[in-house]
């Protein structure tokens, strides 16, 4: 059954937008033989953008990320965008991976989009699914389980999951709140982990050397990636470590872009400039050090 407004998960509801997806014209002409079923238009399109590498933001006082990648399942039907989401933890790196698969389909009976969603085991296989409705929005996607169909466990022990699922084109947030049935109340806090798409900047970085500058001219710095070491034309170091990454703020929980920069020998902080977390550019100019970053 569909669930109540004010019962979704609060930082997911703020990711809704005007629905935008256009249907297509059908032929009027019936074929000899019925062709096989094809992928929704809406779902053609979320199969385009939403594939990708994630990861949360960096947040002070804390080394702990989480880093999603989000694949195609070849294997699924003509008709079904199959997600397989991956979940690692760079504090844990030999720790297996968490995977989970996001199935979406059209729904013919209620002209929209139906989904399911399933842990996986660590060789890949389904377990229990659970439902999902689903609402497309421009550029991205939302959907929620019921926690009266989605739960486990059996009398007062019952519990139901309700797991929401927001994709508005940059970031992928995935809400789970566990409530105990038939009251409803929370059997835990909630866990809302918010994912950036992880993002490639390219650019050049100069250190001044007396009256000259030594240059490094082109260079990559990735969100979510250990720091990178640009450079000269000779293949010397010019001793600086760049990171870009994005960084949620304590205070407000908006999310920015941030580029420091580091002596790459003592640790010292050289540098740090910011920007809105979609910039497509960012830089520092300082007497001694000069960074320009742009992205496609």
């Amino acid at each position: 059954m569909p669930m109540h407004p004010e019962s979704r998960l609060p930082a997911l509801a703020g990711l809704c937008m005007a629905l935008a997806f256009s249907g297509c014209a059908t032929t009027t002409t019936e074929p000899e033989e019925r062709e096989p079923e094809r992928l929704d238009p809406a779902l053609q399109e979320l199969a385009s953008v939403l594939p990708g590498h994630y990861a949360t933001p960096a947040r002070a006082g804390s080394n702990r990320r989480l880093h999603l990648e989000v694949v195609i399942d070849p294997s699924a039907p003509s008709d079904a965008l199959r997600l397989v989401m991956i979940q690692t933890r760079n504090d844990r790196p030999d720790e297996s991976p968490r995977q989970f698969q996001w199935q979406l389909e059209a729904d013919a009976d209620n002209d929209g989009i139906q989904g399911r969603f399933a842990p996986m085991t660590a060789g890949g296989q389904t377990q229990h699914y659970c439902d999902m409705s689903v609402s497309l929005r421009r550029e991205g996607v939302t959907a929620q389980t019921d926690p009266e169909d989605c739960s486990f466990g059996e009398g007062e022990q019952r519990t139901g999951l309700l797991k929401e699922i927001a994709f508005d084109g940059t970031q992928l947030v995935i809400g789970d709140r566990l409530v105990r049935i038939p009251s409803g109340e929370p059997a835990r806090d909630d866990q809302i982990t918010r994912f950036m798409r992880e993002r490639v900047f390219t650019g050049w970085a100069g250190v001044r050397d007396g009256r000259d500058w030594r240059m490094a001219s082109s260079f990559e710095a990735g969100t979510g990636s250990v720091p990178t070491e640009p450079r000269d034309a000779s293949g010397m170091s010019l001793g600086l470590e760049i990171s870009i990454d994005h960084y949620e703020m304590s205070r407000t929980e908006q999310i920015k872009l941030r580029l420091s920069v580091t002596d790459s020998d003592s640790g010292e902080l050289l540098g740090e400039a910011w920007a809105d977390a979609d910039a497509r550019s960012i830089g520092i100019a300082l007497p001694e050090l000069q960074i320009g970053l742009e992205t496609r």
